[in-house]
């Protein structure tokens, strides 16, 4: 995890490399490894570093070789090994890092490249001739980016936080996100909690010149396509070998690289699939334990780690333990927000922090393989809508008459 930010004040104001640095220092927690910053005229960004991929050379902002445009990016391209196999006869790569061959890729295919990209990002490139800033978040909106238009001028972040150092920067609550919060429990995107805030919406890319508004194009949306020419058992095979290939992927790293596993059946098949692309190699799991709780599933994933032969790290946390820990977690979030699992994962990845730099999840299997009641929930209101629409509409609810009365004694 890293995290950017960066301030495009316009006019020919300057931009002070403090403020860059203000900035930045709100995302320490984010990237403790190693910062950059750039500044030029009027415009100025900098970054967080969690080193990953090309530890020791893969410092940002990354600049191309003729100068022109620099980078910085929070995120990880896991096939960038093989679109940099397609660039390298056009591009003087000086870094083996996964960034450099995202801005190598911009140069080449320009706002084709965004779809090229497999994997998680929230980058900012800076054109230094045309004075234009170009930002892109990936197609599931995995890496968070918030933008603020002010006082003639354009600002992005990682974080909300990031954004409040700006000078003459105003940051008033919206009711909307107030009202969003005790519907949803946490402010519904592009709002969010600040009226002059919002976020870019995953799949999008957004340009902003020396003059004017900016301008936002989505890149990518999802599109269901029915498909009826496999067997169950091809179907099986299939979804096996895209979940194999996709942690393969997501192992590439010059940092060790654990697991959270849970016992459940997504961070099981994530660890097996990790046992499968190590070949015998060993790596860490690391379990939230609730002793003497009905959801405590430590003994499954004991049983998982001992299936794969991986070492098995398990967490106990207890009622005073996330008494303890409640204040970080509120300080962690920029925004309102009620996640029942903040405070389990929160102690969780501080604890395995301690061991490995990576961790693999089933974070979004439920909702891929719709383990979720409200899946299920969905799927059944889909198949008795005829029925609804026979009786009107959800309008037939009013018309029930009311139950008599009871007097309680």
């Amino acid at each position: 995890m890293c995290g950017i930010a960066g301030w495009y004040r316009r006019l020919g104001r300057p931009v002070g490399a403090g403020i860059i640095a203000r900035q930045c220092r709100q995302l320490i927690h984010r990237g403790p490894d190693d910062a950059g910053s750039l500044v030029d005229g009027d415009f100025g960004f900098g970054m967080r570093r969690l080193s990953i991929i090309d530890v020791e050379h893969g410092h940002q902002p990354i600049t191309s070789p003729d100068g022109r445009y620099s980078i910085v990016c929070n995120g990880e391209i896991v096939n960038h090994l093989d679109l940099r196999r397609e660039l390298e006869p056009g591009y003087d790569f000086r870094t083996r890092s996964d960034i450099e061959t995202l801005l190598a890729a911009y140069l080449r295919w320009g706002e084709d490249a965004w779809l090229r990209f497999e994997g998680m990002y929230a980058a900012a490139i800076w054109d230094r001739h045309a004075r234009t800033l170009t930002l892109a978040r990936d197609p599931l909106g995995i890496k968070p980016l918030f933008v603020t238009e002010q006082a003639g001028g354009f600002a992005f972040a990682s974080e909300i936080s990031a954004l409040r150092d700006i000078p003459g920067f105003e940051f008033d609550v919206d009711d909307r996100g107030i009202d969003d919060f005790f519907h949803f429990g946490h402010v519904l995107g592009p709002r969010t909690i600040f009226r002059q805030v919002r976020t870019l919406e995953p799949g999008h890319v957004m340009t902003i010149g020396p003059a004017g508004s900016a301008s936002i194009r989505q890149f990518w949306s999802a599109k269901i396509r029915p498909r009826s020419d496999l067997s169950q058992s091809q179907w099986i095979e299939e979804a096996r070998e895209k979940v194999l290939d996709t942690v393969r992927q997501h192992m590439i790293s010059d940092v060790p690289v654990g697991v959270f596993l849970s016992g459940g059946v997504d961070s099981s098949a994530i660890a097996a699939g990790m046992a499968n692309a190590s070949n015998g190699g060993s790596f860490k799991a690391f379990t939230a334990g609730f002793p003497n709780s009905k959801i405590d599933e430590s003994a499954a994933a004991a049983e998982i780690a001992r299936h794969l032969g991986c070492e098995h790290i398990v967490l106990p946390i207890e009622p005073e333990t996330a008494a303890d820990v409640l204040p970080a977690v509120q300080r962690s979030f920029d925004e309102p927000t009620a996640a029942n699992s903040a405070i389990p994962l929160w102690y969780l990845s501080r604890a395995a922090a301690k061991h490995v730099k990576v961790v693999l999840c089933g974070e979004g299997g439920d909702e891929l393989f719709m383990g979720y009641k409200r899946q299920r929930w969905a799927q059944r209101m889909g198949r008795m809508s005829p029925y609804i629409r026979a009786l009107g509409g959800l309008d037939f609810i009013g018309r029930i008459p009311s139950l008599p009365a009871r007097k309680l004694n």
